[in-house]
């Protein structure tokens, strides 16, 4: 049984829109060849063949369009950091709220 798992990758700033490029591209080649996967099975089902097999086929296809999904979600993702990033390379650490001393005898819990 495959697992989804998150994976991180080091790199440089400046290679970031290329990396992801070529992420889509092999993202590309998956969805075209879902989408001859689905050509197959239109032409099976139009000549008449078991439509049992042809559901298998489709279950197949909807999983890889699935995987094309996230990854073109992840894809976005790293864009939308990156844009941020470039828009604002040194965000201001968030302010920190400072804790009062316990006074004593203070028996709030």
């Amino acid at each position: 049984m495959s697992r989804e798992v998150n994976i991180s990758l080091r790199g440089y700033l400046d290679e970031l829109p290329t990396e992801v490029g070529d992420l889509l591209v092999v993202t590309l080649r998956k969805m075209s060849h879902s989408e001859q996967k689905l050509n197959s099975v239109i032409e099976r089902l139009e000549g008449g063949e078991d439509v049992g097999h042809c559901i298998v086929d489709l279950e197949n296809t909807r999983q890889q369009l699935y995987k094309i999904d996230s990854r073109i979600n992840d894809c976005m993702s790293i864009l939308a950091g990156y844009l941020q990033y470039v828009n604002d390379p040194n965000p201001e650490p968030p302010e920190r709220e400072e804790s009062l001393p316990e006074q004593e005898g203070d028996t709030t819990d």
